[in-house]
Order: C-alpha cells, then sequence, then structure tokens
C-alpha cells in the first residue's frame, strides 16, 4: 500500500513537471499596432525557418506550442512593418506593437471620427500624407508633400509661414477665416479662436498628417474646411537608434536635425533637436525656427496606453509685404517694408500635451486628453509711411474625452456609440506700440475665447454590407474682449454663440476592392475676434456664426490586383452667412469696412487620386515603379454678395458680386509624380504640377496667370550594414523656372496683389541612422 502511495506520488510530480515544461515552451502574446489603442486581427506570428506559428485572434492574441528556445519569431501584418524578433526564453508578458508601413493605398489605416479604419471603408473624403511622402521632397516645409493631395493647396511667403486652403477655405477677408481644427496624437491643439500656425512643427518628427475634407463638426466641432491630424513618428519595437540629417538648399536655406529614438515592450521615448533656416528669396523673407520635440508612450497593460508630448519652439521670419504688377517687373525680390526696422515675427511657444486610452468591460474604451500651450510674440511691419508694432502672449488649455462602446446592434451586427465633449480655453494680452517697440503703448487689449464641444456618434453595420452612420455635436463658443487703455464707445464685450451640427453618412461595399460613401453634414465657423471688433475701429455686436450644409458622393476602389487605386469625390459646400467686409463710407479717399453676414457662397468640387504600383519580375533591377495623379475641379462662386461703394463726396453706388468666382481659387489643379527605386538603393522622384488662373478680387476683374512647375529628387538610400543607414541626395525645384506668385493679397486697394516665388532652385542633403 505505502509503495503504491509512493509510486502515485511520483507520478504526479512528473506530470506536473511536464506541465510546466510544456507551458515553459509556448510563446503567447498580442499584437497591436504602434499606438497601442486597437489590435491587429490576422497577423502572422511564425518562428523562422520552420512551419510553426499562428495568426491573431479578434483580440489580437496568439499562442505557439511546442517551443524550443530561442527562436526567431517573424510577426507580420498587411501594411505594417515587419520585425523579427530574438526571443531567448519564454516572455511572461509579450505584447508587440507594429509600425505602419502602406505598401498599397487600400491598406491605409486611417484614425478619423474617434476610430481607425482602412482609408476606403471610411464614409468622407479623406486624404493621407506619410513621412515618406514628406521625405520625397525635404523635411524642410510640409509644402509639396500637402500639394500632392486633391483639394488642399498649402501656400507660404517662407518657411513657416503658412496658410492651408482646404477646399479653398481659410481665405482670410473672403469668408474670415473658416478654416480648420488640429490635432496632434489625438491631442486638441488648436486655440478656441481658431487659429494655429503650422510653423509650429518640425515636419521631421510627423509620421501622418491626416485631413478630412469638408465639415466635421459632428466629432470636432467648428470648422467648415476640414479637420488637420497629426501623428508624431514612433520608434521601432524593441530598438534604439541615433539620426542625424542635414539638408542645405538656394537662398541660404538648411536644416540640421539629431534625433534618439528608444523602443522597449512597455515604453518608447522620441527626443528630437532641428533648426530650420533661410535667408529668403525676397527682401525680409529671412526665417529661422528652432525645435525641441519629446514623444514618449508608456503601456502598462493591454488594456491601457499612456502619449505624452512636449515641445519647444523658437521661430521668427520676415514679411517682405505684396508687390504691384510694375514692383514684380521691376524686381520681384524686392520689399515694401523698410530694412531698418527688420520686420516679421519672433515668436517662443511651449506646448504639452497628454492622451490616456483604457480599454475597460465588454467593448468599451475611452480616450482622454488634454493640452496646455504658451506663446509669447513680437510683430513689427512699417516704412516711411506707417509703423505697426505689437506684443502678444496667449495661453490655451485643453480637454477631450470620448468613449467608445462596441456591441452588437440592428440584425445582430456590429455597432460603435461614441460619445464625448472638448472643451478650450485661450487668453490673448495684446499691446500695441505707437511707432515701434521703444514707444508708448497706444492700446492694450484682453480677448479671453472658450468653447464647448458635444458630441455623439452612432455606426451601424446594415445588411447588404452598408453601414450607416448618425453623429451630432452642440457647440457654445464665447467671446470676452476688454480695452483698458485706448478710448473707445465699449471697451468691454462678450459675444455667445451656439450652432448645432449634424451628419449622417452611408457606405456600401460593392467588394472587397470597391466601396461607395455618401454623407451630409452641417458645418459652422464662429466670427472671429477680428470680424467682431473690426481689429479696434468698429464693433459689430451682431455677427453670427458663418455655416454651411455639405453634401458628398465619392468611391474608392484598387484593381489589377491591387496596383491601380482610385479615390473620387465630388462635393457641393452651401455656406450662408457669410461674413464679408463691406464697404460703409469713404473718409479722404480711405474706405471704411463693415464686417457683416452679408452674403452666401456656393462651393462645388471634384478630387480625383490615382496611383498605380507596377508589378516587377523578380530579375527587374527595380524594386518600386510607381506613378500617381491627383487633379482637383472648384467652381466656388458668390451667391449673395451685395456692397455699395462711396466716394470722397458721399455719393454711393450699389455694386453686386452675384455669381462672380470667389477669388482665390484654381478651378483645375493637377499634379503628378513618378517614382523609381533600384534595388541598388538609387531612387528618382519627379513631380510635375499644373495650377489654373486665379482671380484676384470680387469683381474677376483682375486675375494672375497659370503656371507649371516641376520638382526633381535623385538620391541613393540603403544599410549599409545590419547597424547604419545612410540617404544622400541632391534635387531641384521649379526647374521650368517659372514665374509665379506663391500667395496673393486679395481686393488689394492699391494693386499690390502679388508675393512672387522663388525661381529654379537646387539642394542637397545627407540623412545618418544608427541603430542598436
Amino acid at each position: 500500500m505505502r509503495d503504491k502511495q509512493i509510486f502515485l506520488w511520483i507520478n504526479l510530480l512528473i506530470w506536473l513537471f511536464i506541465q510546466e515544461v510544456n507551458g515553459q515552451n509556448k510563446i503567447h502574446g498580442t499584437v497591436l499596432d504602434a499606438n497601442g489603442k486597437y489590435p491587429l486581427i490576422g497577423a502572422s506570428v511564425m518562428i523562422e525557418e520552420t512551419s510553426q506559428g499562428s495568426i491573431t485572434d479578434a483580440h489580437g492574441g496568439f499562442e505557439i506550442t511546442n517551443v524550443i528556445f530561442p527562436v526567431q519569431l517573424k510577426i507580420s501584418f498587411v501594411g505594417y512593418e515587419t520585425i523579427i524578433l530574438n526571443v531567448k526564453e519564454y516572455p511572461a508578458d509579450f505584447i508587440v506593437r507594429l509600425i505602419e508601413k502602406p505598401q498599397e493605398l487600400k491598406e491605409i489605416v486611417v484614425s478619423a471620427f474617434e476610430g481607425s479604419k482602412r482609408l476606403k471603408e471610411i464614409p468622407a473624403s479623406v486624404a493621407n500624407v506619410g513621412f515618406r511622402e514628406i521625405e520625397r521632397y525635404n523635411l524642410t516645409s510640409p509644402q509639396q508633400a500637402l500639394n500632392t493631395l486633391p483639394g488642399v493647396k498649402l501656400e507660404s511667403t517662407t518657411i513657416g509661414r503658412y496658410s492651408l486652403k482646404i477646399r479653398g477655405g481659410n481665405l482670410g477677408d473672403i469668408g474670415h477665416d473658416d478654416g480648420y481644427k488640429t490635432y496632434w496624437n489625438g491631442i486638441p491643439v488648436t486655440l478656441a479662436s481658431g487659429g494655429l500656425p503650422l510653423g509650429q512643427f518640425d515636419y521631421g518628427s510627423v509620421e501622418t498628417m491626416t485631413i478630412i475634407k469638408g465639415p466635421s463638426g459632428s466629432i470636432y466641432g467648428s470648422g467648415l474646411s476640414g479637420v488637420l491630424l497629426l501623428e508624431n513618428r514612433k520608434p521601432s519595437y524593441k530598438q534604439s537608434s541615433i539620426q542625424t540629417d542635414f539638408f542645405g538648399g538656394s537662398y541660404g536655406t538648411y536644416r540640421y536635425g539629431l534625433t534618439f529614438t528608444t523602443g522597449g515592450q512597455n515604453s518608447d521615448v522620441r527626443l528630437q533637436y532641428s533648426n530650420v533656416h533661410t535667408d529668403g528669396y525676397r527682401e525680409e523673407a529671412a526665417s529661422d525656427n528652432k525645435y525641441v520635440n519629446l514623444n514618449a508612450r508608456f503601456f502598462p497593460n493591454e488594456k491601457q496606453s499612456l502619449s505624452l508630448i512636449a515641445q519647444y519652439v523658437d521661430r521668427s521670419y520676415g514679411i517682405p509685404g505684396n508687390l504691384t504688377a510694375e514692383q514684380v517687373a521691376e524686381d520681384p525680390r524686392q520689399s515694401t517694408f523698410s530694412r531698418e526696422l527688420d520686420n516679421g515675427l519672433r515668436g517662443k511657444n511651449m506646448l504639452i500635451g497628454a492622451s490616456h486610452t483604457l480599454r475597460f468591460g465588454k467593448g468599451w474604451e475611452n480616450n482622454t486628453s488634454f493640452s496646455y500651450q504658451v506663446y509669447e510674440g513680437n510683430f513689427l511691419i512699417g516704412n516711411q509711411y506707417f509703423t505697426v508694432a505689437d506684443r502678444n502672449i496667449t495661453t490655451a488649455f485643453s480637454l477631450r474625452t470620448a468613449t467608445t462602446y462596441n456591441f452588437k446592434g440592428l440584425f445582430g451586427n456590429h455597432a460603435k456609440w461614441i460619445f464625448g465633449a472638448e472643451y478650450t480655453r485661450g487668453i490673448n494680452e495684446f499691446n500695441e506700440f505707437g511707432n515701434g517697440f521703444e514707444s508708448a503703448i497706444v492700446s492694450a487689449r484682453t480677448a479671453t475665447d472658450r468653447s464647448v464641444l458635444g458630441f455623439s456618434q452612432l455606426e451601424f453595420e446594415l445588411p447588404k454590407d452598408i453601414t450607416l452612420t448618425l453623429g451630432a455635436s452642440f457647440n457654445n463658443f464665447r467671446l470676452d474682449f476688454q480695452e483698458r487703455l485706448l478710448p473707445m464707445e465699449n471697451p468691454y464685450f462678450s459675444k455667445e454663440v451656439n450652432d448645432f451640427s449634424p451628419r449622417i453618412a452611408l457606405t456600401k461595399k460593392i467588394s472587397e476592392g470597391l466601396f461607395l460613401y455618401t454623407n451630409v453634414s452641417k458645418g459652422f465657423a464662429p466670427p472671429p475676434r477680428g470680424a467682431i471688433d473690426n481689429n479696434g475701429t468698429q464693433l459689430n455686436f451682431n455677427l453670427e456664426s458663418t455655416k454651411g450644409w455639405n453634401k458628398e458622393l465619392g468611391i474608392r476602389g484598387n484593381t489589377f490586383s491591387g496596383q491601380f487605386f482610385y479615390d473620387i469625390a465630388l462635393y457641393k459646400l452651401d455656406v450662408k452667412d457669410v461674413i464679408l467686409p463691406r464697404v460703409s463710407s469713404n473718409l479722404q479717399g480711405i474706405e471704411l469696412i463693415v464686417n457683416e453676414n452679408a452674403g452666401a457662397i456656393n462651393r462645388s468640387g471634384i478630387e480625383v487620386r490615382t496611383e498605380y504600383l507596377v508589378r516587377l519580375r523578380p530579375e527587374s533591377k527595380f524594386s518600386k515603379v510607381g506613378v500617381f495623379s491627383s487633379y482637383t475641379y472648384m467652381n466656388h462662386r458668390f451667391e449673395t454678395y451685395n456692397t455699395i461703394e462711396t466716394d470722397q463726396n458721399g455719393q454711393t453706388t450699389e455694386i453686386s458680386f452675384n455669381g462672380k468666382h470667389v477669388p482665390g481659387i484654381h478651378p483645375h489643379t493637377l499634379v503628378s509624380g513618378l517614382d523609381l527605386v533600384s534595388k541598388y538603393g538609387v531612387y528618382l522622384n519627379g513631380t510635375y504640377s499644373f495650377y489654373d488662373a486665379v482671380y484676384l478680387n470680387n469683381s474677376n476683374a483682375i486675375s494672375d496667370n497659370a503656371y507649371q512647375l516641376v520638382d526633381v529628387k535623385i538620391g541613393f538610400k540603403n544599410s549599409l550594414n545590419t547597424n547604419c543607414y545612410l540617404d544622400v541626395f541632391v534635387g531641384g525645384n521649379n526647374l521650368l523656372n517659372t514665374s509665379y506668385s506663391s500667395t496673393h493679397q486679395y481686393n488689394s486697394s492699391f494693386g499690390a496683389y502679388y508675393d512672387p516665388a522663388p525661381g529654379r532652385n537646387f539642394y542637397s542633403g545627407v540623412n545618418i541612422k544608427y541603430t542598436f
């Protein structure tokens, strides 16, 4: 009996030992996207040089049994970087995060409307630029990369001084800044007043720029033109690196940067310093920008992630002013302002922010983020006739929270409910000097902007591969203004507006390679302070938000086994209560302007994006041959815009611009490109751009000519060994030496419409990266 008990105990111990060994001889873990926000379903996890492996489940989980350590684990997913990990022993907590590497546009995953989907499944017109598109040109500016997108044009007078037009919006006085909102890693960074200079960002640290075109107020609030979503570059998984880059070009343009990254299982960090400078093509157009960026992410477990951003920017740029046609013919590089005054803007900005994602319960997820920024700047322009000098300090705080609940909805199909809120408050302290910064302060103003947004959205998967989206938001905007020094009839005033923004969208999957979508949405843009107080000359208390209904129809698809991708969108945006300047009187030849909700604008257009990747044979000397093309047609006209013209004798004349083209809109734009990459690392990027003639005033009496541009970049990029990567290149812009204006001043009283752009110019650069 005793021997039998000993025998049983021995067998039990052997069984437990075997179970322990078997437990140690398996690998199980989770594969997530680089942001750690959602699992990658169907990712391949294989042991190198064997047939052992697994496919991740609906939660991104996988398990491989009967593993003999050490092994090399290859993890791959379509559209993401493939990684190979050396696993020496049983890992206790195995979480892998893959970085996006879209080889085909059909597989690009876009984070928009508080969710992540493949681009072709999103029921809205969305354009995406990745780091490869930015790097395709150079890292000093995002202008050329963004201008390859249909419906998008970024204008620039010098590095750091940008104006982004999405579907012709953001035209200043013509529509009074009906622009867009900006989010960085999902963190709101737009001021409550609606402004955020794009020059604040170093584009060497940007991984993707996603633009949602058209009103998106049901989730994001104000903005008739769209939304800009930025994501910073991510460190590679379980890898550290040091990278340096240098760029030098015409007109004293250069950039140098130094970057350190390290990526681990539970955290990663990216620290970057860069300096971007140009003497400028025109006099008084010099620009100097210094950036320090810190991005860190922490993953306590597979249900939580924390993202931190910190940025310090010291930047300045000159303002050469606009020229008349006669001045352009005389000397296109001259400035209209005095060189002795050091004209332009000088400013420093600090931004910190954080975002926390938590998955809890069954199908629940919450993302909460905040940002705080401080800006201090001086602005100075002048000549022998006048001087404008002001100094301002702006502080802003933003808080956003969004909760997502995934559940079974109608017909037992998947459904999603998103709800949340956003709060932004900014304070601007503004001092204006009488005649330069050495003179007395003549005006001291404080403006406080506050916006509150509450939103809710439901998404249902219906039969017949149809997805229905219903969303809406309620928005409250308040402006408080106080003048403490300058005598005014109303030294203190407040303005508050409320807006409701609904949206309905449908997506129909025809096949895996063909999707149709349509949506109807309402957008709005609150009246800006400059329109309400007319820059201190007259108060306009009756101004309301500019509003517009947008109708959109689109088709996305791919054919020829995924080699050819197309994205076509048609839109019609009817904008009402447009804030437009109207001439109210004339004082000794100087027109006095009053801003009113005086007009309506009809915007309609067609946007087409195509890309074709050539299928290469194994014996080909090329690893990539691709072409792309973007075409934009815009027909933007005043439906209603009546004003008066008053001469010095007080005689008035009624003027109607009804039916006229809105100034600043190119009716036709075409951008095409060619990319060649050889197996030896030599590459060529070529771009051709055509911009149609553009009207410069409301009466359409004056226009600027159409123009064409050709840009080429040639380089060599390859790994010198397992640890060192090299990219060296040369390039040229505007190789046709076309004369054109980079920006315009619309409706100029003195005919100073033009800001001439550089002619033919060249550059070269090098990028070296060492990993360890």
